[in-house]
């Protein structure tokens, strides 16, 4: 018999290990700037207010962006892992922590650009940054339950 390494209730019917839903939220977190984006979208009176209130500096705005495309991939590859495994592509599951690292570091080297555009003056949406880019990213780094699904995703069924 074998023993399993998390919770039943962190396993699908197949067997598979499930992502953590905290892994969810650190993508919604990196994924802020898409949000932001969608949001001054759809705001129907003056799109660009909304907008410059997070970002005032349009190339800031498309910086941040850049960071939010890995995250997106991210999500992608975990929708679609089911369509990975019947295609026998067991490799492309291998390049979500590399995905994450860098999606990590690209919003630090962001978060730094805009204090430092900001000669590093104290403001609240860019404490919360620091401290949720921080906390979203030991948890990933030290997390067995991402590990263990790693690990698992990356074995044939």
């Amino acid at each position: 018999m074998m023993k399993l390494m998390l919770p039943l209730d962190n396993y699908d019917e197949a067997g598979r290990v499930k992502p953590p839903s905290l892994l969810f939220a650190a993508l919604v977190f990196l994924l802020r700037p898409m949000i932001v984006f969608i949001a001054s979208v759809t705001f129907r009176e003056d799109q660009t207010k909304l907008l410059s209130l997070f970002y005032p500096d349009k190339y800031q705005f498309y910086m941040s962006l850049s960071h939010a495309v890995p995250a997106l991939i991210i999500l992608l590859i975990m929708s679609f892992r089911e369509k990975i495994w019947d295609a026998n592509n067991y490799s492309v599951i291998s390049m979500i922590p590399v995905l994450l690292v860098f999606a990590f570091i690209s919003d630090a080297c962001v978060q730094v650009y805009i204090l430092q555009s900001e000669n590093f003056g104290f403001s609240w949406p860019h404490a919360f940054s620091f401290i949720g880019l921080l906390l979203f990213g030991l948890y990933t780094f030290k997390s067995q339950h991402l590990r263990v699904m790693l690990a698992d995703w990356k074995k044939p069924v």
